[in-house]
């Protein structure tokens, strides 16, 4: 017979409570601010040199249960499938999502791994970006992140399978429609990782409440900064398409006074612009739709700036970036060399007037934007803009120009960060190497370098929608875990 000391019974209710404590204090917002994505090269070198497709950051709240159930799911893809597994509110943004994945994926491309779908799951909630699921597939990889969190409430493991299973089923069809399908499609059993989680919850009695406090804090958090990010490009753009008008409408007398036939196609062209334009920002509901208006505009000033060649009797303008100063400007003339503070020089596409301020050693005519009550150059405005900047220049090289130009810079890193000089170099150049260097196989199964494509099109290196689907129900003292 065993006889149950009253004192025992008592330590261990106080030892219950302490770590509750212990679980409440781990998870404080302190906590929260202290987390940040691991750097990208090591995330790519656990990938390649562990043969382990799951990166995990200490404080991410998988358990071990759950993380075998997910590197299982990702070796057994049939497609090439990376995740990394974050502490919750790591990223709190799409635009911060993005940028972390477009980096992991023009990272991957650099090693030779062009062909590929990169999942970040931060908490409970999946991001993901793909450059294996078709020219045509922007933003797919984030809706079919958002499907599986959504058909696999409180189960990170079926979540995971459901979404490997989706990316695998487009990769091979070719088809969105194949990996958008209502319901669950997990595989396998999975999921023992639950059962350790219930049992951690249940012994964190106190931290539990606590739990379900900040998850919904920092969800909130996190909506309301989505939200003023919006508000803020989307202004920025609301001012571009106002001003792409008022040019318009001062040309419209000297056009009238033209033969019909000299300019009716490209005027034409920019007055549905305009009113494409329009129509597509009044649509916009998240920041990554905006790169769709910008590219409208930057259609349209191309357009425009023919027009105003045949109204001078000029040769028509060559078909070049904006101006990287203030895309208002149109077309650029030529590529200026250029550095911002404390930057090192590289080459930008500037307009005529802009590029002779800078090589007489002025300041050119910037695009300035609000941030935090301050007016400052687009490019210093961060990852936020990053759909505003692609739309101008994604159809002059995508984020490989991007990154040329705007390496060093608050922006940069939405584009990897990477590179160095002029645009049209680091992308190619960083495949090639990698392609050179790359040997045998691994992250499991495949040829290492092959698949061709490239990180160019797809969702990478373009924003889009990465997703970003709660699998926790938006908190830990819910769902079925």
């Amino acid at each position: 017979m065993t006889i149950t000391h009253p004192l025992g019974r008592v330590g261990a209710a106080v030892a219950a409570v302490l770590v509750g404590l212990f679980t409440l204090l781990a998870w404080s917002p302190a906590a929260y601010a202290a987390a940040a994505p691991p750097d990208v090269s090591a995330v790519l070198a656990h990938w390649k040199d562990q043969k382990d497709p799951l990166y995990v950051q200490d404080g991410s709240p998988l358990s071990s249960g759950d993380q075998s159930g997910i590197r299982d799911a990702l070796k057994n893809a049939d497609s090439k499938i990376y995740a990394v597994a974050l502490p919750d509110g790591t990223i709190t943004t799409g635009s911060e999502a993005g940028a972390y994945i477009t980096a992991l994926g023009n990272a991957l491309a650099r090693e030779g791994r062009p062909k590929a779908t990169v999942a970040v799951i931060d908490g409970t909630n999946l991001f993901a970006g793909s450059s294996a699921l078709g020219k045509r597939s922007q933003g797919l990889a984030g809706e079919l992140a958002n499907r599986a969190a959504a058909n696999n409430q409180g189960k990170p493991v079926e979540v995971m399978q459901d979404f490997v299973n989706r990316v695998d089923a487009v990769a091979k069809s070719g088809k969105p429609k194949d990996g958008l399908g209502d319901g669950s499609v997990a595989g396998g059993t999975g999921g023992g990782g639950g059962t350790g989680l219930l049992v951690i919850l249940g012994i964190a009695v106190v931290g539990g409440g606590a739990l379900w406090v900040f998850s919904r804090r920092a969800k909130r958090k996190r909506e309301e900064k989505e939200a003023a990010e919006l508000a803020a490009v989307k202004q920025t753009v609301e001012e571009d398409v106002t001003k792409f008008g008022e040019e318009i409408t001062a040309l419209d007398i000297d056009v009238k006074m033209l033969p019909q036939s000299e300019t009716s196609g490209d005027w034409q062209r920019a007055l549905d612009s305009y009113e494409r334009a329009k129509n597509e920002l009044a649509a916009v509901k998240r920041a990554d739709e905006l790169r769709t208006v910008t590219s409208t505009l930057e259609d349209g000033r191309y357009a425009l700036a023919c027009v105003k060649a045949r109204v001078n009797n000029q040769p028509l303008p060559e078909r070049l970036p904006p101006c990287f100063f203030n895309p208002q400007h149109g077309p650029s003339a030529r590529n200026v060399r250029w550095a911002p503070p404390g930057g090192a020089p590289r080459e930008v596409p500037a307009c005529a007037a802009d590029a002779e301020a800078v090589e007489r050693g002025f300041d050119p005519q910037m695009r300035e934007v609000m941030v935090d009550g301050q007016r400052r150059p687009y490019w210093d405005a961060g990852p936020a803009y990053q759909p505003y900047a692609y739309g101008y220049y994604g159809g002059f090289g995508g984020g490989d120009m991007l990154t040329g130009m705007l390496v060093g810079t608050m922006l940069g890193s939405a584009f990897g960060g990477f590179g160095h000089g002029g645009y049209g170099h680091g992308y190619a150049d960083g495949l090639a190497a990698g392609n050179a260097d790359s040997g045998g196989d691994w992250g499991g199964g495949g040829d290492f370098g092959g698949g061709g494509g490239d990180f160019g099109g797809g969702d990478w290196g373009g924003g889009g929608d990465f997703g970003g689907g709660d699998w926790g129900g938006g908190d830990f003292g819910g769902g079925d875990w």
